[in-house]
Order: C-alpha cells, then sequence, then structure tokens
C-alpha cells in the first residue's frame, strides 16, 4: 500500500524459510516482559489524571502474557514447519527446548521447596517465609511436573500464597511444546491451518461456556485448552510468514489491522472492560481479539525490511536488552519485588514511591537475569552443539544471548 510506503514500511522479501536473526522480535519479547512488570510491580493509589493513567495501564498489563503467547505459537511454529520431515526433527527440538527452559526453572523449584526452609534453620528472618512456602508446598507436585495451572483451575481459586502463581503459564507453554511438534510433523500445511482455526473455535467456545456454566474466572484464565487460541493464532502467522500466497497479503493488511483492533479494543474497554483481568469480555472475546492484534504486531515486526522505523524502534537497546533475558526476568521478578517492598521507601514522596519501586524492581531483576544467564543458562544453553536444529550445522559453544529465534520467555498472572 502507498501509504505504509511513505511510512518507510516497507516489506522484506519473501523466503520460505526465514530463520535469520531479527532484532525486532527481541524487542517484542522486551515489550512483553516489561508490560508484565508493570501489571505486577506498579502498584499506584486512586486519585488524579496522572494515577488513573497509570493505573489503568499496570491494570492492562497482564496483556503482556498474551503477547508472550502469541510470541511462542508464533516463534515454535515456525521452528517446527522450517525443521519438519528431517533427521532429528523431534530429538532436536526437545533437547534444545529442555535445555532452555528446564535448568531455571527447576532451580527456582528447588530454591523455593528446599533451599528455603533448610536456610529457615540457620537465619531466623527466613522462619516466616519458610512457613509460606510450606503451605504452598503442599501443591509442589503441580508445580514440579508442570501442570499448576490445572491445580489452580480445579481448587478455582489463586493460591494464597503467591510466591508461584505466575508460573501457570510456563505450564501452559510447556504443554503446548509437549504436544506441538507432533502436530506440526504429522499434518500437512493445509491440515495444520485447520487444526489452528479448529482449536481457536475450541477455545472461544470453551471460554463462552464455562462463563454461562458459572465456571470460577481462574478456570478460564489458565487451562491450556481456554488459552491455547492465542498459541495457535502465533501459529497461523507464523506459517503466513512462510506462504508465497499469505507473505504478500499480511505485509498489506497486517498493520491496518492490528491499528484497527488497537483502536477497537481501547474504545470497547471504555464500554465494556476487555483490558481488565477475570471480566467477560476479557474471558470471552478479549483474549481472541489480543490474539489476532498481536499476531498482526509480530508478523509486522518479523515481515518489516531492517531499515523501517518500525524496526529500528524495535530493535532499541532499552528494549532488545530485556527481550535477550525476558524468561529470567519472568521466573525471578517476584520475589525481588517482595524484597523491594521491605525497603524504607518513607524517604520519597509517597507520589513516586510507586515508580521508584518498579524502577528498582525493574533493574535489579534485569540485573540479576544478566547474571542468571552469563554464569548458568549460557553452560546449559551451550550443550545445543550436540543437537543442532535439522539441517543446520552445529553451533558454537558460544551462543549468543536469546534472540528473536530463541524461543519466547514466558509470562504471568
Amino acid at each position: 500500500m502507498n501509504w505504509l510506503n511513505r511510512l518507510n514500511f516497507t516489506p522484506r522479501e519473501y523466503a520460505p524459510r526465514p530463520s535469520d536473526h531479527r532484532p525486532a522480535l527481541d524487542g517484542v519479547r522486551g515489550i512483553a516482559i516489561l508490560v508484565v512488570l508493570l501489571y505486577d510491580c506498579l502498584k499506584v493509589p486512586s486519585g488524579g489524571l496522572l494515577n488513573t493513567l497509570l493505573r489503568k495501564a499496570s491494570h492492562s498489563g497482564w496483556v503482556g502474557v498474551d503477547l508472550f503467547f502469541v510470541l511462542s505459537g508464533f516463534l515454535i511454529t515456525g521452528i517446527l514447519i522450517d525443521s519438519r520431515g528431517k533427521p532429528g526433527y523431534l530429538r532436536s527440538f526437545f533437547a534444545r527446548r529442555s535445555l532452555r527452559i528446564f535448568p531455571l526453572y527447576f532451580l527456582a523449584l528447588g530454591f523455593t521447596f528446599i533451599a528455603i526452609p533448610q536456610l529457615a534453620d540457620l537465619w531466623s528472618p527466613a522462619e516466616a517465609v519458610a512457613l509460606r512456602v510450606h503451605e504452598l508446598s503442599r501443591d509442589q507436585f503441580w508445580f514440579w511436573t508442570y501442570l499448576q495451572n490445572w491445580c489452580f483451575a480445579f481448587q478455582g481459586h489463586w493460591p494464597d500464597v503467591n510466591y508461584l502463581n505466575h508460573f501457570w503459564s510456563l505450564a501452559v507453554e510447556e504443554q503446548f511444546y509437549l504436544v506441538w511438534p507432533f502436530i506440526v510433523g504429522w499434518c500437512s500445511s493445509k491440515a495444520l491451518q485447520r487444526v489452528c482455526w479448529s482449536c481457536i473455535g475450541v477455545a472461544l467456545a470453551l471460554r463462552i461456556g464455562l462463563w454461562m456454566g458459572g465456571a470460577p474466572s481462574v478456570a478460564l484464565y489458565v487451562t491450556t485448552l481456554t488459552r491455547m487460541d492465542s498459541l495457535c493464532l502465533g501459529g497461523l502467522f507464523a506459517m503466513g510468514l512462510r506462504s508465497p500466497v499469505w507473505y504478500p497479503r499480511l505485509t498489506r493488511w497486517a498493520w491496518p489491522m492490528m491499528t484497527v483492533l488497537s483502536v477497537a479494543i481501547v474504545g470497547i474497554d471504555a464500554v465494556w472492560p476487555l483490558l481488565e483481568t477475570e471480566q467477560v469480555g476479557t474471558q470471552t472475546i478479549g483474549h481472541t481479539l489480543l490474539g489476532v492484534m498481536f499476531g498482526c504486531f509480530l508478523f509486522s515486526a518479523a515481515a518489516v525490511s531492517p531499515g523501517s522505523w518500525f524496526a529500528r524502534v524495535l530493535s532499541q537497546r532499552w528494549l532488545t536488552l530485556p527481550g535477550q533475558f525476558s524468561y529470567a526476568m519472568y521466573v525471578i521478578h517476584r520475589p525481588i519485588y517482595k524484597l523491594v517492598l521491605k525497603l524504607d521507601w518513607s524517604v520519597l514522596p509517597e507520589a513516586i514511591q510507586p515508580v521508584a519501586i518498579l524502577a528498582v524492581t525493574l533493574l535489579t531483576t534485569l540485573g540479576a537475569s544478566a547474571l542468571s544467564w552469563k554464569f548458568f543458562e549460557k553452560p546449559f544453553l551451550s550443550l545445543k552443539e550436540f543437537f543442532p536444529r535439522p539441517g543446520e550445522a552445529s553451533e558454537s559453544r558460544e551462543p549468543a544471548a536469546p534472540t528473536g529465534r530463541a524461543l519466547a520467555a514466558p509470562h504471568a498472572r
């Protein structure tokens, strides 16, 4: 479209296997994790226009989880399509995924359920936390097996001890990782499209049906079956990026669709909440509308020319840096936030305390995540050399930080 060209929104040439690194996708991941931290760590009191705007922004920050889901579906589906039918397809995928997500996840569980109770025996200030962890540990089986989202749904409420509440989305993604490679490997492109559209319809119908049946709102929010529309919408846009028929169409229409949907969602939210968690609008059509909007956003980020203003904005270091470390940031941000809250903030004016707390939490989380990457995650990732993606040469033992082609990090409640 001519007006898109005037905005310097020229798309890349079509490539059937677009496996090169696209920094703009790091920026998308950075946006997702920053929005999640806004939701979890910015608690603004009511009163005044500025506070009202900040409260609305923070209360809407849960949409970062939906963006992460669409990003996961987009990247995972793309990687699987590019490697299916080749020797080592399943072995490579599962080994590389395990090396990326298991070490830090199980370290976090080990620290929570094993180290903290031991620490309480040696350091009395940790006793209060250990008592809370003891209460949470009654359900630890669900966490060790990546089934905590179903635990929350069956119980019908969020755990009273919320240290690991945000891990529900990690469970959704892990369940997706276990099933999706087989579906992509077995299905033709047309059949895979049908599967995606069917899953989107089923997820939407389940949410509506459960809501009409009076199911607990948490059950609609956290189960894999009710959230798979976001993952599958990402998969559809990944297929569009690789389709010689759909690629030129989407390069023309993804950006306008994203713009229209953004305005529509904000407008509808003013009269029928779509950006508040556990509201009927959000839990029925809201997640699907957000999934389409984020899919358009991701496709535009992946398809746009690197020299365009859009790609340059998303490639700014202040976005790509948290994007590169977003997995660790997601895993550890809540305990850091709780520690930051224990500091004496009375020395600052009350009006700026919430923003200061958010800033300190963000910087501390980013620094801790960088250390986690360098000294813990990176040694495990170096083992990916032994499990190259089908068709790729062996990778260096010195991998770069996670990039736009690395698999999506997770999300939150």
